[in-house]
């Protein structure tokens, strides 16, 4: 008698026991936040984090930093940024990020091993009062604001 409810308890657990391990799927999020500001994914995006997104041409990363990393941080980043290509080119210039302060930026230029060039845009200031430090990295050279992918735009304004 213990053998027959000793399986039929086994084969209840298994059938239904399933159905409770599993997780729910998880949703790719739609959106990014960056500093309170929405930022859909466009098609042919995925979300790496909360903070960073990857598109067929482009790849944006961002980090939230202290007020004291601001002096010494970007410097270091853009260090070993550098570091990481051959026949780095570096070129400084201001940018503005969402409609606040002029920001610091250094444009990176390297060729890549598939034979084109990528255009690396870091970019550190404050963005409604939180310093952060973006990180854009794209496969042309951006001269002006309209250059930009479209979420990369509703982050940061170019000069021109």
């Amino acid at each position: 008698m213990k053998l027959p409810v000793l399986l039929l308890v086994a084969f209840w657990l298994s059938a239904f026991g399933t159905c409770w391990a599993q997780a729910p799927a998880e949703v790719a999020p739609v959106t990014l936040n960056f500093c309170g500001v929405e930022l859909p994914l466009e098609s042919g995006c995925t979300s790496e984090s909360k903070y960073q997104m990857a598109c067929g041409n482009y790849q944006l990363t961002w980090m939230y930093l202290d007020f004291s990393l601001m002096k010494t941080y970007p410097a270091q980043f853009i260090k070993q940024a550098e570091k990481k290509h051959k026949g780095t080119e570096k070129q400084p210039f201001e940018c503005v990020i969402l409609d606040g302060p002029p920001a610091q930026g250094v444009r990176l230029s390297y060729p890549t091993e598939a034979g084109g060039m990528a255009y690396q845009l870091i970019v550190y200031g404050n963005a409604k009062g939180q310093p952060v430090l973006l990180d854009i990295t794209l496969p042309i050279d951006p001269e002006k604001t309209a250059d930009l992918p479209a979420t990369v735009q509703k982050i940061i304004r170019l000069p021109k």
